[in-house]
């Protein structure tokens, strides 16, 4: 897999920038993927950096998961991480039931002012 920071040289300098509109592809695909593999996920959003648009090379991936059920706070993390192991890009996971996540006001802004990469209808 190409890589999501791209690199040129200018002689003796090189100069990198992130690739994200692929990055933002890739990770609608596996926003995807969650909902189809794990029923409890309802949505799946991003946010900070890169939903703004200000992410750099050096930046990572924030995602909000809502989920319906929901094993231990600490534990939910590691449930779904694993699906982004071959991404290629750090992804920092937030995982909220719906009625944590209006408690929360992390989850509020990361809803009010992130961008949907993919939810359950219905």
């Amino acid at each position: 897999m190409r890589s999501f920071v791209q690199e040129k040289s200018y002689g003796s300098v090189k100069v990198f920038w992130l690739d994200r509109e692929r990055l933002l592809q890739a990770l609608e695909e596996k926003a995807a993927e969650l909902l189809a593999t794990f029923p409890e996920v309802l949505a799946v959003v991003l946010f900070g950096s890169l939903a703004r648009g200000e992410a750099t090379p050096r930046s990572d991936a924030d995602l909000l998961l809502l989920v319906g059920e929901a094993p231990p706070f600490l534990e939910r993390p590691g449930r779904y991480l694993p699906l982004f192991a071959d991404l290629g890009f750090p992804v920092d996971l937030f995982v909220y039931t719906p009625k944590e996540a209006e408690a929360n006001p992390l989850a509020r802004r990361a809803l009010a002012e992130g961008r949907v990469l993919a939810e359950r209808k219905g």
